[in-house]
């Protein structure tokens, strides 16, 4: 999920079902249909079901029992596709056969009735719009399916998301064209290297047909997850790409990036949906041709004709903002300055309308940018998946360039909170994960020293992560939460964070320069759930902390509230903090599941 996930809190539905019918093998509905694309009846079902498309309208009908329990019955129409993907429509119409029809996206393990499924779907309603939302997953094959989360009524028509990398699912809604989305939640399912994925239609009823109307349906592969490191285009020596402590030490060839064509070494990760907002610091870059280049870059394939977008900057401090509008087409040169190593290069398609443009910005201290200009972006939201990273170049296909990197972020950029020693990283990938590399002295005593993702959504609002685990460079290690008085080391500040051990603290500094007090804790396994809520407009500057190990937005029940304090701050920032306890290493910390409302 992109930090901050706008997350609307709904209340759960409870689906019902009816009695398992006499399990069949899928049976095909024969049928015309776009290249890729099957039309099969899963399951049971009543009457046989059938697709069709026209102008990219399609219409789906389908009986069956139900998409639920231990086993399935429903009409599908569906494309086989890898453990990495996404499959989107916008339904705008659905008959109402039954209260718990359904029509809605869905990724599962294969075409047997009890294989492992999530699905994000719609049920029916006679009004203007659908009479909910559901989200729901069958982990493994033969189990039950479980409803994760949903909405009372959703207006039509409506967008229905799945991304999935590995086991993970993230589900998101999109209630406008063009709009960021709603993440509804996560799932992690039993994925295997070949899936299917497209659209289920249920009547919840065997004796006839629902009709579900729909636009948009798409089935495309996704980047795999994670760092990767490829040569692109005819380099000449093969280059490579090492982390070690929190920097990046980038070698590459290739003749240069310009021109119809491009050759280079490339750290990328994939990317989708909307555009990325990227950061990252140079250190330096071996100077073996004036026009060799390290910088950001957005490419649509991996091509070496691609469009792209490229923010670099040469060995003599030249920065250089270019774009490939089209596949084969001339890279453009649209503006640069100069600068010198080191230098913070930033590249952000939400600092203009989303999918229009890319904006592009330097700074020398890494706090304040000069922006360059934006430029019309080749692709944006548009596109199902896309590349973002880091590209090095020599401009000599005979020798190998160096540069290193740190402080590579995508996503929100992290803030240094005093002195924390090494520059860390930060990345949300594309199934809701952030990980977070880290260094700072700790979170304690009259002055702290920590990294800070500031969410940026306002003062006022409830902060909650699931952190995954972190990696115990020292007992004394953090992740956590944190609401604080601006950004001065020493302001006054409330803490909710785990350590590696599992111990969670909650601490609160009273006022600017006093000491940090310990207020209370517990002891918890990872994945644990931290919340930390401002109070209301009565008391405004009162601070809740509570833990979870389930979910606490779907259930209260295993919450404990660890305490409250009262701490008065004029200039409140929220957001997540993450100290090594040790500024000479970099701590790794993984969290989703990041609620802000």
């Amino acid at each position: 999920m992109r930090w901050p996930t706008r997350v609307v809190r709904w209340s759960p539905v409870t689906p019902v079902f009816l009695l398992s019918l006499v399990v069949a093998w899928p049976t095909a509905a024969f049928a015309q249909l776009p290249a890729g694309w099957t039309s099969t009846d899963v399951g049971s079902v009543g009457i046989a079901g059938s697709a069709s498309e026209s102008s990219g309208t399609w219409t789906v009908q389908g009986s069956g029992s139900d998409i639920w329990g231990t086993s399935d019955s429903f009409q599908f129409v569906h494309k086989t596709m890898g453990d990495s993907g996404r499959v989107e429509a916008r339904i705008s119409d659905l008959q109402n056969t039954n209260p718990f029809a359904k029509a809605g996206v869905m990724v599962r393990a294969g075409l047997g009735p009890d294989a492992a499924t999530v699905i994000l779907n719609v049920r029916p309603d006679l009004g203007t719009g659908f009479a909910g939302v559901e989200f729901m997953v069958r982990s493994q094959t033969g189990s039950s399916m479980v409803f994760l989360s949903g909405a009372n009524g959703a207006q039509r028509p409506i967008t229905l998301r799945l991304t999935w990398q590995g086991n993970r699912v993230v589900a998101q809604v999109f209630l406008d064209p063009g709009d960021n989305g709603i993440t509804v939640g996560a799932a992690n399912m039993t994925m295997p290297s070949t899936t299917e994925a497209g659209l289920a239609v249920t009547s919840h009823d065997q004796t006839q047909l629902t009709t579900a109307r729909v636009t948009g349906l798409t089935a495309v592969a996704v980047p795999p997850a994670g760092w990767h490191s490829s040569d692109v285009g005819a380099v000449g020596q093969a280059g490579s790409a090492v982390e070690s402590n929190g920097v990046w030490t980038i070698n590459g060839a290739g003749g240069d990036i310009w021109g119809a064509a491009d050759a280079f070494h490339y750290l990328w990760r994939g990317e989708s949906g909307g555009g990325p907002q990227l950061r990252v610091r140079i250190d330096d870059l071996k100077a073996t041709h004036a026009f060799a280049k390290a910088g950001l870059m957005v490419r649509q394939t991996l091509d070496a004709d691609s469009p792209a977008v490229v923010l670099d900057v040469t060995p003599s401090g030249n920065v250089e903002f270019m774009v490939r509008d089209t596949k084969g087409g001339e890279m453009r040169y649209l503006g640069g300055a100069t600068v010198t190593f080191p230098v913070w290069l930033s590249l952000s398609n939400a600092s203009a309308p989303q999918g229009t443009g890319y904006f592009a910005s330097v700074s020398q201290d890494g706090v304040h940018f000069t922006g360059l200009l934006t430029d019309p972006a080749p692709f944006g939201s548009s596109v199902a998946a896309y590349y973002i990273g880091v590209a090095v170049t020599s401009h000599d296909t005979a020798q190998l360039t160096t540069a290193h990197i740190r402080g590579f972020s995508e996503g929100i950029a992290p803030t240094q909170i005093g002195n924390t020693g090494i520059i860390g990283n930060s990345v949300d990938d594309l199934v809701g994960v952030s990980t977070v590399q880290a260094a700072g002295a700790d979170i304690w005593g009259s002055a702290d020293s920590f990294q800070f993702l500031d969410s940026g959504t306002g003062a006022n609002s409830v902060r909650a992560i699931r952190v995954l685990g972190i990696t115990n460079t020292n007992p004394f290690a953090k992740a956590g939460l944190v609401f604080r008085d601006g950004t001065d080391p020493s302001a006054a500040s409330v803490v909710l964070d785990i350590k590696p051990d599992g111990g969670v603290e909650f601490m609160a500094r009273l006022c600017g320069g006093c000491e940090t007090t310990y207020l209370g804790g517990a002891t918890m396994t990872f994945p644990a759930y931290l919340v930390l809520s401002p109070g209301t407009s009565d008391a405004p500057n009162t601070f809740t902390a509570k833990v979870s190990q389930t979910n606490p937005f779907q259930s209260s029940s295993g919450t404990t509230t660890i305490g409250t304090v009262t701490v008065p701050m004029s200039n409140r920032i929220g957001g997540v903090a993450v100290t090594s306890h040790d500024p000479s290493q970099v701590t790794t910390v993984t969290f989703d599941n990041a609620f802000i409302f």
